[in-house]
């Protein structure tokens, strides 16, 4: 087959279509169907600015400007395609359904883009999914937003804790510099997850305890954490409790379980159930908790915060001593409640 024969189908075919070279701005084929609606000349070896060819009416004025733009990232983004209100040739308005493909010929870029008349089904469904999808950039900027806050929290715990001689109280800044950091991590998770509300706890779990290493590198130097979290996301209300759970629990074997550089291994184990709850696991081959001490009358602010935590999802915690320390926590995804 030769081009005339693709050109003659593009021509003749009831659908309108135009061509445009990408980067150029400029319309360079229209078949005659779409030349019946816009007005416009049609053929082949055109340039035609894309703006001049649809007249855009007084409602829609700000969308020219953003024409081109549109264009690229409906394609950018995969969707099925958006509508366009302008003015046809009768003077009344109409609605246009524009569904623009890229495609590649002989090393040039090319952009065709079907056009027809959207009906009131198509052009609700396509407002839609514009609607959601400016939804969903919206919530990614609140996320990024969020988690650069927490950024500057956590800078600024980092440099206040230089002007203080107290280890003690350095001890404790560091701790809410960490708890502040696992908390910015949820948001950098969902302001890049592909799946906007769900967090890959696999991946989140291996960012938080990995930073802990490095802070607390000079306490447990031989110390190795081992994973086994498959196929886990979580929404945001579970993963925030879930997340400082992993922190407080992490960093206090990393700073207790291995004195006096003492070779060992954390374990953090997450499950589904067949009833829709997890279990989650962490373990240490550690010194073990002093024999005396009693979890639900613990006095250390970090352990009081785990039980807290642990009841903020509605869940329950199982300690074993026998060999080092294993917290056993099982527990529901939370469902998402309405603020007041």
């Amino acid at each position: 087959m030769n081009n005339d024969i693709f050109i003659q189908a593009f021509l003749s075919s009831p659908e309108g279509m135009l061509l445009i070279e990408k980067g150029k701005g400029s319309i360079i084929a229209m078949n005659k169907s779409l030349s019946e609606i816009l007005g416009s000349p049609e053929g082949v070896d055109l340039s035609l600015p894309i703006h001049e060819v649809f007249p855009i009416s007084d409602e829609s004025s700000s969308l020219c400007v953003l024409l081109e733009q549109k264009v690229y990232d409906t394609i950018v983004e995969e969707r099925d395609g958006f509508i366009l209100q302008i003015p046809d040739t009768s003077g009344c308005s109409t609605n246009l359904l524009l569904r623009p493909r890229q495609f590649c010929l002989n090393g040039r870029d090319y952009i065709l883009i079907m056009v027809s008349k959207a009906s009131g089904e198509v052009e609700a469904n396509l407002r839609m999914k514009d609607a959601l999808a400016e939804k969903e950039v919206l919530l990614r900027e609140v996320h990024h937003r969020v988690k650069n806050n927490l950024q500057v929290i956590s800078s600024l715990l980092n440099l206040q804790s230089q002007f203080v001689d107290d280890s003690r109280i350095v001890g404790y800044m560091t701790d809410s510099q960490n708890r502040v950091r696992a908390l910015g991590y949820v948001y950098e998770h969902l302001y890049r997850s592909k799946e906007v509300g769900r967090i890959d706890f696999s991946e989140y779990t291996t960012r938080i305890t990995q930073s802990l290493l490095r802070e607390y590198s000079s306490f447990a130097q031989r110390v190795h954490i081992k994973y086994d979290v498959r196929d886990v996301t979580l929404n945001p209300d579970t993963s925030i409790p879930l997340g400082l759970l992993l922190n407080e629990l992490i960093s206090n074997a990393l700073r207790h379980a291995f004195p006096n550089g003492r070779e060992g291994a954390i374990n953090i184990s997450m499950r589904p159930n067949d009833d829709r709850s997890y279990t989650l696991i962490i373990s240490d081959d550690g010194v073990g908790l002093p024999p005396d001490m009693e979890f639900d009358r613990v006095e250390s602010l970090g352990l009081l915060l785990v039980s807290s935590l642990v009841s903020q999802l509605d869940g329950t915690i199982e300690l074993k001593r026998d060999r080092g320390t294993e917290f056993k926590i099982t527990f529901k995804a939370l469902q998402y409640k309405e603020r007041r």
